[in-house]
């Protein structure tokens, strides 16, 4: 079932010794062949980038995971009540209040912090916190940062196919107003032999 297809694609890239092919033809043909070519090329390509941007992302998760660590933050203050909280059109399930925690040093810090609507005074959130004892965004993990690299790897190398597709099917839509203006011109040279007008 897949022979046809490949069979089929391989003559219309390459037309070959088709007498019935035309320059247009052989043109298209060759618009396809080297989409074809870069969109293989670039396969290692996106595959050193992704590598490239996971090394880098490993060297962030390395330099995160060390500078920053889990706490408990106390809440000092009842967080709002969720009614009409919403945030295009989904449900916030989090907003800031303020709390205190303790750093490493065993001194307090104030500021605030993401907890759930409702949220009593004097109930707890684990929370991130960077070198200098402020809230932090968790740290990045090994695993995020390959599929990261995978995804973005599988990004560049899409865009490329699309770029490639993309130019294949403007050059094909070319040759063919470019055929039908010529079958159009030929029939109007003829038309008069075979209607006798």
């Amino acid at each position: 079932m897949i022979a046809k297809p490949m069979s089929r694609l391989v003559h219309q890239a390459f037309p070959g010794r088709n007498q019935l092919a035309t320059a247009g033809d052989r043109a298209e043909g060759a618009v396809l062949a080297l989409g074809l070519a870069v969109t293989v090329l670039a396969i290692p390509f996106a595959g050193a980038a992704g590598s490239e941007i996971y090394a880098y992302q490993r060297s962030q998760v390395v330099v995160q995971q060390a500078s920053r660590h889990e706490t408990t933050a106390v809440l000092i203050e009842d967080a709002p009540e969720s009614i009409g909280a919403s945030e295009r059109g989904g449900t916030v399930e989090a907003t800031a209040v303020l709390a205190t925690w303790r750093l490493t040093d065993g001194s307090a810090r104030q500021g605030e912090v993401q907890a759930h609507y409702e949220s009593k005074a004097g109930s707890t959130v684990t929370i991130w916190i960077d070198e200098s004892g402020n809230p932090s965004d968790p740290p990045m993990t090994a695993e995020g940062a390959a599929i990261d690299a995978i995804t973005l790897a599988l990004m560049m190398w899409g865009g490329v196919a699309g770029a490639m597709t993309l130019l294949y099917l403007a050059a094909r839509f070319a040759h063919k107003r470019i055929r039908l203006g010529r079958w159009a011109r030929e029939w109007e040279q003829i038309s008069p032999e075979w209607t006798g007008r």
